[in-house]
């Protein structure tokens, strides 16, 4: 990680990251997920992964991406059919130097996904989304998973080496429009994305 680089924490229903000058009021009925919660979740979404080539390369990948902050609607003794999420995610591109703005990094996100074993579907939006001085780019993912129609919104930009993903996971329209009312909260207090191609 860079120097200075920041995780981020949480108090009073707001997550903030000095690194970004990132500020994320949330829903305090909602479920904040641990570091090492993710971890276990990412370690489980690695066995979907059909190339061998890419998990050693993915495991290599992991020392530069993380899960800044993660947020489900139920918690772990709860009951439900399908838990929605937001989740942001930070990766480090200086081992992509091609990777200018978030639509070039949700290219590659998408070629990540198609190796899985689960069938996605992938459209990239042609208008970007503002927050404050922030340009980010926007896919939609769609997958079928144990019966489920799960809906993906992915949101990056690209700001001090990393890439910076906001990722939306639900099933209903309600689900989403709730996330999306969440999402419209986020501030950044500085800030720039490159514009290049």
């Amino acid at each position: 990680m860079l120097e200075n680089f920041d995780f981020g924490s949480t108090e009073n229903a707001v997550y903030s990251n000095d690194y970004f000058k990132m500020y994320v009021p949330f829903d305090d009925s909602w479920y904040v997920k641990s570091q090492e919660e993710m971890k276990e979740i990412a370690k489980v979404s690695k066995e979907l992964i059909e190339s061998d080539s890419y998990k050693r390369a993915l495991e290599a990948s992991e020392i530069n991406n993380t899960y800044l902050f993660t947020l489900f609607k139920y918690g772990p003794d709860d009951l439900f059919a399908y838990n929605p999420s937001l989740s942001i995610v930070a990766e480090n591109t200086k081992m992509y130097p091609h990777v200018k703005r978030g639509r070039t990094y949700l290219q590659e996100v998408q070629k990540a996904l198609s190796l899985t074993t689960v069938s996605y579907e992938f459209d990239m939006i042609e208008e970007e989304f503002i927050i404050g001085k922030y340009s980010f780019d926007m896919m939609n993912v769609t997958l079928d998973y144990l019966g489920l129609d799960i809906k993906q919104q992915y949101y990056t930009t690209i700001s001090k080496g990393f890439s910076l993903s906001i990722i939306l996971s639900y099933t209903t329209e309600a689900q989403k429009a709730k996330l999306e009312s969440m999402l419209n909260t986020i501030v950044f207090s500085e800030g720039l994305s490159k514009k290049k191609n």
